[in-house]
């Protein structure tokens, strides 16, 4: 990975909320929806919350490009 790609994706990964990349390890963990709403104390509807944050934050799709962009992939 080059020197500017992971600046790039440091400077994304920073306007996360620490809720948001929370969520997003224990989503490349393999954790469901309600596994981390469980985990955190949190309503299935606030996980989801989350990541649609963080998807617009990151300019991603779904999951999986949210995880490449985030750099947990």
């Amino acid at each position: 990975m080059k020197a500017t790609t992971i600046i790039f994706k440091a400077i994304q990964t920073k306007s996360l909320t620490l809720r948001e990349k929370l969520i997003l390890k224990l989503v490349a963990k393999g954790c469901t929806n309600k596994q981390i709403a469980e985990r955190l104390f949190i309503s299935i509807e606030t996980v989801r919350k989350h990541l649609k944050n963080s998807y617009k934050k990151l300019e991603a799709h779904n999951k999986i490009e949210a995880l490449r962009k985030a750099g947990l992939l």
